[in-house]
């Protein structure tokens, strides 16, 4: 066979396989697959390993100021005195409604994928609200408020350049001295005269199962990326 008719024959393959239909269904497919699979990581890094939240008012001042972006760590995360967490404020009453929810079904708890089928339908004030608040004492310390301003744990003053203004009681149906419940903290914001914190009944000590994780970098606004400590 000439050189001719092997370049002709050569082309005439080229061209059918160029011809070749392309599986539009499978591409669209691969898309959605790799979509999907994205999304999932996304979602899983987002829950378990970092989130990004946003300051919202001035309960950290002068610390962090309002609407500051913070990654915050999750994944391993132990509570330490001094750390800036970041909270689920109605986790309690969340809890204490599903605990009713669970009687009136005669179940002693609802599980983990109940509460997960119920939450679409749980009232508005239900809905998970994140404060952004400093560990002040742990599981077994003793806080207190002095006349000083001062705060007290385990009868020694607190070291707090961080504090803005004086620690004062906040809520008469508080009652000082407080231990630190078993898996539990006490939390306050550093701007002390306008803070919703443990010392509010309202709030009160916290659950270290309401802790989403600790804020680690302030990453907005730029001028001011530095680590939160």
């Amino acid at each position: 066979m000439s050189e001719e008719n092997k370049n002709s024959n050569n082309q005439s393959e080229s061209a059918e396989e160029a011809k070749e239909p392309v599986n539009i269904a499978k591409e669209i497919w691969e898309w959605v697959y790799t979509i999907a699979i994205a999304v999932i990581i996304a979602l899983l890094i987002k829950t378990f390993l970092v989130d990004i939240v946003r300051v919202d008012g001035s309960s950290m001042f002068p610390t962090l100021e309002n609407n500051d972006r913070l990654i915050v760590t999750k994944l391993g995360y132990t509570p330490k005195q001094g750390d800036i967490i970041i909270l689920d404020s109605t986790y309690k009453k969340r809890e204490a409604y599903y605990a009713t929810l669970a009687a009136q079904e005669g179940k002693e708890e609802l599980g983990t994928f109940e509460k997960l089928l119920k939450s679409p339908s749980l009232p508005s004030e239900y809905d998970k609200v994140y404060y952004v608040k400093r560990v002040i004492a742990l599981p077994g310390q003793t806080v207190d408020l002095g006349e000083d301003g001062r705060v007290y744990i385990d009868g020694q003053p607190l070291d707090e350049p961080y504090a803005e203004g004086e620690s004062l009681s906040i809520d008469s149906s508080v009652q000082y001295p407080i231990t630190v419940e078993d898996d539990m903290v006490f939390v306050m914001g550093d701007n002390r005269m306008h803070s919703k914190d443990s010392r509010s009944s309202d709030l009160g000590q916290v659950p270290e199962d309401a802790i989403l994780g600790k804020s680690q970098i302030r990453i907005w606004p730029f001028n001011a990326i530095s680590m939160t400590r």
